[in-house]
């Protein structure tokens, strides 16, 4: 069969012919997306976990807390409280959530110096009159009262301490802490905050389900994205993730009571096998095995334990 154009008659045209170039590319800003829409998701649900502790009833201290929601769609209620009179005999408590805390407490100590507060996953103690408690999603709270700020890592996450030590410094002038501002707090225990089990379940069986279903579909190449719990280890209660919370039905079930130590090696156990299947999925990948949409999936998971802390 004659053609005007032999030269057009195919794609490529032999080995020497270059392929035109794969533009990845557009794939980007949807990855960027959506790890910024799971990033927000989990604001709003840790906000909501928060907001349903502390509505059921405050384990210490009860003063009135009064919830203001998204701080940026209500700022002229944000501007009004600051002008509230502190006239609460115990104090009072105003909360809001914006794009990067999943909680901020302004708080109006009219008790002694020092006094605990209920704050959802902890029980934090304050100066007395007016402070400021920010909650970051990585476990973290900053209470700032006056020109001194210190941080606190209540989730026991092994970069948590790192990163409040580093707000200390920077809310100080890179100094340590002020020597006499509270900063002692006491992490609420299972299962005494039985909703504040929700975040840790999402983390961990969430993935895990949409994880084995690209497994299923696209192949054993997308264990790859098992890279997601490494990042989760060190970056939150490592414990809480893997073992003390996905594991706690089958404890109770059983009857077992593992020992802290026990628990510590589970969970790092646990670490290590969703590594070596990531590690796995990393010698799969192939291009013949691994479309391109799959691969920006594997980043999505990769990059995600980033913004579910920051």
């Amino acid at each position: 069969m004659k053609t005007d154009n032999p030269g057009q008659g195919s794609i490529y045209q032999g080995k020497d012919a270059k392929r035109p170039a794969r533009r990845l590319t557009g794939a980007l800003p949807l990855l960027l997306a959506a790890l910024l829409a799971a990033h927000f998701l989990n604001l709003f649900m840790n906000w909501t976990v928060i907001r349903r502790e502390l509505v059921q009833k405050p384990a210490y201290h009860t003063p009135e807390y009064t919830f203001l929601g998204f701080a940026p769609l209500n700022a002229e209620k944000i501007a009004a409280a600051r002008r509230l009179p502190n006239a609460a005999p115990s104090g009072r408590v105003f909360v809001t959530f914006d794009l990067l805390h999943q909680a901020v407490f302004m708080l109006w100590n009219n008790g002694g110096e020092g006094d605990f507060f209920d704050l959802g996953p902890f029980l934090a103690a304050v100066p007395a009159g007016v402070s400021r408690v920010t909650l970051f999603p990585g476990a973290v709270f900053l209470l700032q009262h006056g020109g001194r700020a210190v941080a606190r890592n209540y989730g026991g996450s092994i970069f948590g301490g790192v990163w409040a030590k580093w707000l200390s410094q920077s809310k100080n002038g890179g100094k340590s802490a002020e020597r006499g501002m509270p900063g002692s707090f006491v992490a609420k225990q299972e299962p005494a905050a039985a909703s504040l089990r929700v975040p840790y379940l999402v983390y961990f069986y969430l993935p895990l389900a949409i994880i084995v279903i690209l497994m299923a579909t696209y192949g054993t190449a997308m264990a790859a994205s098992f890279f997601y719990f490494a990042g989760m280890f060190f970056l939150f209660d490592f414990q809480k993730l893997f073992v003390t919370v996905p594991l706690s039905r089958l404890f109770v079930f059983f009857k077992i009571e593992p020992a802290d130590s026990w628990t510590r090696v589970l969970a790092v156990a646990l670490a290590l096998l969703f590594l070596a299947a990531a590690v796995h999925g990393l010698w799969r990948w192939k291009n013949s095995e691994m479309p391109a949409s799959g691969k920006w999936i594997v980043w999505f998971f990769i990059l995600l334990p980033l913004f579910l802390f920051f």
